[in-house]
């Protein structure tokens, strides 16, 4: 095998990796959401998660059709699944101090 070969196969399975552990984070989470009766209380959304969401179908949409101008460009098809595993992981963070609900 090759240097960049074996580069890529490990960047591939890091990419999958984060990929996979902030899906499963963000189910979990959306799971325990659903499950809560009790109202969410305080909720901190400072992300600006519009252009990172469009950054990504960019990415995924150049990855793709780079491939189909040269093969070689399949190999960069984990970094758009990197940085939604990323946006999973840090993407839903509440603030540390909640107030308590007023009756």
């Amino acid at each position: 095998m090759s240097t960049v070969f074996t580069l890529i196969v490990v960047l591939g399975l890091i990419g999958a990796a984060t990929f996979l552990v902030g899906f499963t984070k963000g189910v979990r989470e959306a799971v325990s959401e659903y499950r809560n009766p009790q109202p969410e209380g305080a909720w901190s959304d400072e992300g600006h998660y519009g252009l990172s969401a469009l950054f990504a179908v960019v990415a995924s949409a150049v990855v793709i059709a780079l491939v189909g101008v040269g093969p070689a460009w399949i190999y960069a098809g984990p970094l758009p699944a990197t940085g939604v595993g990323v946006a999973f992981l840090v993407g839903n963070k509440r603030p540390t101090t909640e107030s308590a609900p007023k009756a």
